[in-house]
């Protein structure tokens, strides 16, 4: 067990709360504190307008954070405002944050006890679920890691993005993330001062030993954005919103509305993951003008490239699957309590 070189944490905060959807259902969701002084919706990632917002410090966080609840602003549900985290590029000293979420739990099995054990920091939920902290080093991670499947795909940002793993003997079912374009929202107050220490080796052999993971499917962008299409795509015929919307169920109404803080200005690979997700939730005709109408806005935008890219999110689509936890909860009319 080595400890880090610097215990302090980067930027690596943001704030959270809960928010609701048209349906009722409350969500966990990253905020920030507007120029008007109230709480809002934060969107885009580091990358987007309000970037700053997702790489706070700890003490700048809780500073935003006293300043409104002390303040004469204060809205209704903002008792839910807490200090969070956003794991792109997370460290602790010099190394990345390591998250297991526990979705399910069993707290009297093997690996929940290990994990527990082994981690130099656990968190509570207010629903009594868990998040357990470990530091890694990634270089010597990697290709412990990629032996076990446990990497995010090549062409991902993300380190380790890998949701719904259930242990061999069924006991519990979490994700595991690091280094990723995650939000992770924190009910119990964030004590600073306890620092990550390194787990490479040790959480290697623990998931090795309680998870068979499967190897994450490639984007396909590299290998699908210059497949030669047997005819000439079809270009979108140009819609507007109010057009889109009466095709559209309530579910997927909900999900369109959070694609719309999605920034399109983002990497291929993400714009092809994100329009795979758009084909799973609205299929071939109503997914195309929904992919345009949300990569119109991208500075990088070419109808004629974002046709032959909607050709072939439908030719990959069939052998994927919806990755996104939010949408697929709308969908099946699932949505986990917020806390």
């Amino acid at each position: 067990m080595n400890p880090t070189t610097d215990n302090h944490y980067n930027n690596c905060f943001t704030l959270g709360g809960k928010s609701k959807r048209e349906n009722g259902a409350i969500i966990k969701v990253p905020m920030f504190i507007d120029s008007d002084g109230y709480p809002a919706k934060l969107w885009g990632g580091k990358g987007g307008t309000l970037g700053r917002y997702y790489a706070l410090s700890y003490e700048r966080a809780t500073q935003i954070l006293d300043r409104y609840l002390n303040g004469n602003k204060r809205v209704r549900g903002d008792e839910s405002l807490r200090v969070s985290l956003y794991l792109d590029n997370a460290m602790c000293g010099n190394l990345h944050i390591f998250v297991i979420d526990f979705d399910r739990f069993d707290e009297n099995s093997s690996f929940f006890q290990s994990a527990k054990n082994l981690a130099d920091k656990v968190t509570r939920s207010q629903g009594g679920g868990y998040h357990m902290f470990y530091g890694i080093d990634k270089n010597a991670a990697a290709p412990l890691f990629d032996s076990i499947n446990l990497l995010a795909s090549k062409a991902a940002t993300s380190f380790v993005c890998s949701t719904g793993n259930t242990t061999l003997d069924g006991a519990n079912k979490v994700d595991f993330f690091c280094d990723a374009r995650h939000f992770i929202y924190e009910w119990e107050p964030w004590d600073n001062s306890v620092g990550l220490t390194d787990k490479t080796q040790q959480l290697y052999t623990l998931i090795k030993d309680n998870f068979t993971l499967t190897r994450p499917i490639e984007t396909g962008w590299t290998s699908m954005e210059h497949k030669t299409v047997s005819h000439t795509p079809v270009l979108f015929q140009p819609k507007d919103e109010n057009a889109l919307l009466e095709h559209m169920n309530s579910a997927q109404r909900e999900i369109f509305d959070d694609l719309k803080t999605l920034s399109p200005d983002c990497t291929r690979e993400e714009w092809f993951s994100i329009g795979l997700n758009i084909w799973h939730v609205f299929g071939d005709d109503l997914g195309s003008d929904v992919f345009r109408f949300w990569s119109e806005p991208g500075h990088s935008y070419v109808p004629q490239g974002c046709a032959v890219t909607w050709e072939n999110i439908i030719a990959r689509g069939p052998n994927t699957r919806l990755n996104n936890r939010g949408w697929d909860a709308i969908l099946h009319e699932n949505v986990p309590s917020a806390f």
